[in-house]
């Protein structure tokens, strides 16, 4: 028994031998050919890895450069969304003055005198409601000023009437019309008036808009025969016209509250003296 197992251990011994050998034949004929010798499994594996690793790299590098460059595309197409509104102004429907308000306070010596009048585009001008108080009682001419400055105590800074149909301060001399005019507040008893009208040609905006200027309620009613002042006496009231958010019912989709004014401008001759004496004319009546 002894024989056998030896016998088999034997031939076991001699067929790893010679499997052994056949390997390195194998290889060392693979080498005399010029060929790589097969390797083993792990470092095929770890090649395999290596390779795999260096197109994934890449990949991903080419996916972020395209990445970066769509990104600097759209910061671009931002910066250039930028500029465009800010070239046209970044302006707004909101930004665009769709009524106007002027609240007036009394001048020195008219202590109590107070009006607010409030614009609003219609029909191809401007409609306008005045509501007053602390007047003496009957007419007081009342009219748009040139300047919206009321800093000086009796409201001459507010300059001479405002002209919408040409120059305000050299007025034609055969003008047989009182520029500015928005007509007389008729006050009772307690001082009190109220009064509607308007203004034909007038807009908010534009090269005569009425934004910006100066509205003075004068202490006598207008004279119509004494163009263009209107003789209406002493400054009693002043105050600025300013943009107003629309009261409720009154919003106006007429265009002619955004549209510019294209016919009148006004005269660029040289400044006389005139507006000064005119004022002076007014107050002396």
């Amino acid at each position: 028994m002894k024989s056998v197992v030896s016998i088999s251990a034997a031939m076991l011994l001699a067929m790893s031998l010679t499997a052994c050998g056949n390997n390195d034949e194998q290889d060392n004929a693979a080498a005399n050919n010029g060929e790589a010798p097969e390797t083993n499994t792990a470092s095929q594996n770890s090649n395999a890895m290596e390779s795999g690793n260096d197109s994934q790299m890449s990949d991903d590098a080419a996916g972020e450069s395209q990445d970066n460059m769509s990104s600097d595309m759209a910061t671009s197409d931002d910066s250039a969304s930028g500029e465009s509104a800010s070239a046209s102004g970044g302006a707004t429907s909101e930004d665009m003055p769709r009524a106007a308000v002027a609240v007036l306070n009394a001048t020195n010596g008219n202590d109590g005198v107070s009006a607010t009048i409030r614009f609003t585009p219609k029909d191809g001008g401007l409609a306008y409601k005045t509501e007053a108080e602390g007047l003496e009682p009957g007419k007081h001419g009342y009219h748009l000023h040139l300047y919206g400055d009321c800093s000086s105590g009796d409201g001459k800074s507010a300059g001479t009437h405002f002209n919408l149909k040409g120059s305000s301060k050299n007025p034609p001399e055969d003008i047989d019309h009182i520029t500015g005019d928005l007509g007389d507040l008729n006050a009772g008893e307690d001082g009190s008036a109220t009064h509607e009208g308007m203004l034909d040609g007038a807009s908010l905006t534009g090269a005569k808009a009425i934004i910006g200027r100066g509205v003075i309620i004068h202490a006598k009613a207008n004279d119509p025969s004494q163009p263009p002042i209107g003789a209406a006496g002493s400054r009693q009231a002043c105050g600025v016209v300013g943009i107003a958010e629309p009261q409720s019912g009154n919003a106006s989709s007429d265009s002619s509250g955004s549209s510019m004014e294209s016919g009148s401008s006004a005269s660029g001759s040289a400044e006389s003296g005139s507006d000064s004496s005119m004022e002076s004319g007014e107050d002396a009546m």
